[in-house]
């Protein structure tokens, strides 16, 4: 054994679809690629003693992970690993089977995801019915999760990713004293890093690297969808792509010879924000990537300073922000922030991302061996985190512990919220809605009150709003709050 590792990614591969006018359904791509990741590693699907699976978005099945299994050849009785789903959800898996191995239970694991987005969506838009297997509509695609947001902020309009993600980007600009200009463009420029990276990586859905002012600018091809991020600032999620890991133990690692091959995993950790956004303490840092980055960071023996690459989780700007701000490194660090081209230009297929990060991850690592790579991912509205650091197998740090955690706690505690409520609110942070034609649909405001909670609140005539809101910060200012029964929401209006 190296050091006190006990688990390492061995085998790999992915796949985009880029050259098919519509690809095989969910299951299908999963079969194909974890029998590749099989293959790369060396391995027989016979031997494999456990399997997971990360839950497609763009269709469902019944027992899905078995199904895979008994397609690729596995055993009857392989072991089976699920965790609900997220941007967090491969290494939930990866850290949940490492322990695993480090407790002698398994050797051998392959976990594998695939999104067909694009070829469902397309069929959907030609009104064609696609050849693939009936549709499980017993199983929800995120089953067993809770919702995104709470019934009360869903009734506001904060119920997804485009609405929830600009809020905390407005707040850390307003935090950091920042102007709207500024703010953006350091968004762009962070995306545009990326976009370089997904330029040469053969397996990234866009390879054509906008410019920041093609990133940044709102033109007809890159829409406002909600302030401050345009269309090229989002995760694009209609793709076609696959990826697969093989992990082992050390044990079986040593006896295949095969350790120049392999990836370590150092070490990894998880934690949760308190779940619904606007009860947070804080909106413009992260509690959770504190919690998760440090443990992984410690159990891994190794420095920020260390590490060599980092594959920042980027369904948005904000992410890879507060990442940076928890890391306390700058923004113009010259060390790689995604090494796939992240969510926006890489692909974002579903909740499968970070599995392209770390088969691409394995490939990096056996041609630079002397590297260290930290990968983190992102779940719901900025809630799951995840942290996952590792360096080529026979390059492991003397420190390093392997020890790998499924969910830490944060110790944080919820913000009270006002609800049915009225009176003078203070603007914590908001973001606007638009539609296709540019136009403003919806204002959603968080709010801080005299007596210390929480509200949330829309505004009457959002079109009318929106140009005072864009023309000097609100963020701080003083409003009135007030309960609408009959459209049952809360509304807010500057003084």
């Amino acid at each position: 054994m190296t050091a006190s590792v006990s688990a390492y990614l061995l085998g790999q591969a992915q796949k985009s679809f880029h050259d098919v006018d519509a690809a095989d359904h969910p299951k299908k791509l999963m079969s194909d690629i974890a029998l590749a990741a099989l293959l790369d590693a060396g391995i027989a699907p016979s031997s494999v003693d456990a399997v997971g699976c990360v839950d497609p978005l763009s269709w469902t099945y019944p027992d899905l992970a078995r199904s895979v299994a008994a397609d690729i050849g596995c055993q009857k009785d392989v072991r089976e690993f699920w965790l609900p789903g997220g941007g967090t959800t491969p290494q939930d898996l990866t850290h949940e089977i490492a322990l695993a191995i480090d407790a002698g239970e398994i050797d051998i694991a392959v976990i594998f995801g695939a999104e067909a987005m694009r070829t469902r969506r397309k069929a959907t838009r030609a009104g064609k019915e696609l050849d693939w297997p009936a549709r499980d509509k017993s199983i929800r695609a995120m089953r067993g999760q809770k919702p995104f947001t709470s019934e009360w902020e869903a009734q506001h309009g904060l119920r997804l990713p485009i609405q929830s993600f600009p809020i905390l980007e407005n707040a850390m600009r307003a935090a950091g004293g920042r102007s709207a200009e500024e703010q953006i463009s350091i968004a762009a420029n962070l995306l545009h890093k990326n976009a370089l990276v997904a330029e040469s990586n053969p397996h990234a859905w866009f390879q054509n690297a906008p410019s920041v002012d093609d990133i940044s600018e709102v033109t007809t091809d890159n829409r406002m969808i909600s302030y401050p991020y345009t269309k090229r600032m989002n995760a694009i999620m209609d793709v076609d792509q696959a990826a697969a890991v093989v992990i082992v133990s050390d044990k079986y690692l040593e006896a295949s010879g095969k350790r120049s091959q392999a990836a370590a995993i150092l070490g990894g950790a998880g934690a949760e924000e308190i779940w619904n956004p606007m009860q947070r303490r804080s909106l413009s840092t992260c509690i959770g990537m504190e919690v998760a980055f440090e443990a992984a960071l410690a159990s891994a023996g190794v420095s920020v300073e260390d590490i060599d690459a980092f594959d920042f989780y980027s369904c948005f700007p904000v992410p890879v922000e507060l990442a940076i701000d928890t890391l306390e490194i700058s923004t113009n660090d010259p060390r790689p922030f995604s090494i796939t081209g992240g969510l926006a230009y890489g692909g974002g297929p579903g909740n499968n991302y970070v599995m392209h990060s770390l088969a691409t991850a394995v490939q990096h690592l056996r041609d630079n061996r002397e590297e260290l790579i930290m990968i983190t991912g992102v779940g719901m509205a900025n809630t799951k985190h995840t942290a996952t650091i590792l360096a080529a197998a026979d390059k492991v740090p003397s420190k390093a512990t392997g020890k790998t955690v499924y969910r830490l706690t944060t110790g944080d505690q919820e913000v009270p919220v006002a609800m049915e409520a009225s009176g003078t609110c203070t603007i914590a942070t908001y973001t606007i809605e638009y539609n296709r034609e540019g136009e403003p649909t919806n204002v959603i405001y968080i709010l801080d009150t005299a007596a210390g909670e929480r509200a949330i609140a829309n505004a009457r005539h959002p079109a009318a709003v929106a140009p005072e809101l864009l023309a000097s910060d609100p963020i701080g200012r003083l409003g009135e709050l007030s309960w609408d029964a009959e459209l049952g929401r809360q509304f807010f209006a500057l003084e």
